[in-house]
């Protein structure tokens, strides 16, 4: 749910971690993302369209604005509602049928959320129906994805793994925006969720060859109180939640720019452009990281963004927006990078799995108060700068993370 660029000659000589596993989890993860990149990257505003039109929502006393960020809030809301009831039983099963079973069964269920926004215009009922499974593929294929990571990765190289992942991911996907936008212009946004169907079964038949071992680990709600209970967990759970905050408010950044352009594909050109600049120095961000291993950057970087999430209150035009977005593309680089490479080393061991179940459902939670306060804002005002303030406030609690020792079970 709710989430490396171009270069040529004379690169330093780094190392990245290999290996089977590692190959295939990157394949997978780069395929779902340009999944995400095609046919996600406008679904804030595909929700907005139908909910503002929908038969159902015609009694509401309410705007065709307010009935679409209505529809908005309440699909994630559903989503990450599933995310935390079934975070635990999710946990259990992916430990009992092998990480890479679990992927399997992500991606089959991820069709079905794809086919359901498909059918859209027969009912919205069948978009609440593609809310609740997306909640439940999300805790089958994050877990496990971040489990996995953990375990293939060394500790020393890790800013290097996430900078070339990163790398590939802004790679293959530097354009997508671009063409998202074009292709839902002329043919619909659609034919986009044909194309993530596609895209979405060869990713699952990327980790039928994965061989991974059964997990040991086992999630409770007994262990998840215990670690809650420790002061460090609670500050990191602090930090996951500005993650989130700055995530979703950010996913809901093309349906503003799209109020402002007025089409699709205008908003896709400028996302293309902002992707291409972040391209060429994320990789380097990696090494970087590894080597120093001080918070300076990552305090610094985080101001910056929160800085930016304030200037978009002022915002109106499209230049401003493609500065205002290079801008945090480039920063971003750093700090999340930062952000990720703690937040998995900080996973690895034997309770790796306890880990990032206990964090999907700290951020559930956070979801959940999220979209609430969204929909109250925007049923009673505008909304839009007081969700800029939140995302700026979230990023700032983001740089709460810390490289210390899992709580103790």
């Amino acid at each position: 749910m709710l989430r490396l660029r171009e270069y040529h000659l004379q690169l330093p000589f780094f190392h990245i971690d290999t290996g089977k596993n590692l190959r295939l989890l990157y394949g997978a993860r780069v395929a779902r993302d340009l999944v995400n990149k095609l046919a996600l990257f406008f679904l804030p505003i595909f929700l907005f369209q139908i909910g503002s039109t929908a038969p159902e929502l015609l009694q509401l006393p309410l705007t065709s604005f307010q009935k679409g960020m209505l529809t908005i809030a309440a699909y994630y809301f559903l989503g990450q509602l599933v995310v935390l009831i079934t975070a635990l039983p999710m946990g259990n099963i992916a430990a009992r049928i092998t990480h890479e079973r679990a992927f399997i069964f992500s991606y089959l269920v991820r069709t079905v959320v794809f086919s359901l926004l498909l059918m859209h215009e027969y009912s919205l009922w069948l978009v609440a129906g593609a809310a609740l499974l997306d909640g439940l593929q999300s805790n089958l294929f994050w877990n496990s994805y971040h489990t996995i990571l953990s375990q293939v990765t060394k500790k020393k190289n890790m800013g290097k793994d996430l900078g070339f992942l990163q790398f590939l991911l802004q790679l293959v996907t530097v354009l997508s925006p671009a063409i998202a936008g074009l292709t839902a212009h002329i043919l619909g946004i659609e034919i986009l969720f044909m194309f993530a169907i596609v895209v979405t079964l060869f990713a699952g038949v990327l980790t039928l060859f994965m061989k991974l071992k059964t997990e040991r680990d086992t999630v409770s709600f007994a262990e998840f109180m215990s670690w809650m209970k420790e002061k460090e967990f609670r500050t990191l759970s602090l930090a996951f939640t500005g993650r989130y905050i700055n995530d979703a408010a950010l996913f809901i950044w093309p349906l503003y720019v799209f109020f402002i352009l007025g089409s699709l594909e205008r908003v896709g050109y400028l996302y293309a452009l902002s992707l291409f600049l972040a391209m060429v120095f994320t990789f380097f961000i990696g090494m970087y990281i590894d080597t120093h291993k001080g918070r300076r950057p990552l305090f610094f970087s985080g101001g910056v963004l929160s800085l930016l999430w304030v200037i978009r209150t002022q915002i109106w035009g499209a230049w401003s927006i493609a500065l205002v977005d290079m801008a945090d593309r480039l920063t971003s680089n750093v700090h999340w990078l930062y952000f990720d490479t703690i937040f998995i080393r900080r996973g690895k061991g034997s309770q790796a799995l306890s880990y990032f179940v206990y964090r999907e459902m700290i951020i559930s939670f956070a979801g959940i108060l999220f979209w609430i306060l969204f929909g109250v804002l925007f049923i009673f005002s505008a909304g839009w700068s007081a969700l800029f303030i939140l995302a700026a406030i979230g990023v700032l609690l983001s740089a709460l993370i810390n490289d210390r020792q899992l709580p103790k079970s």
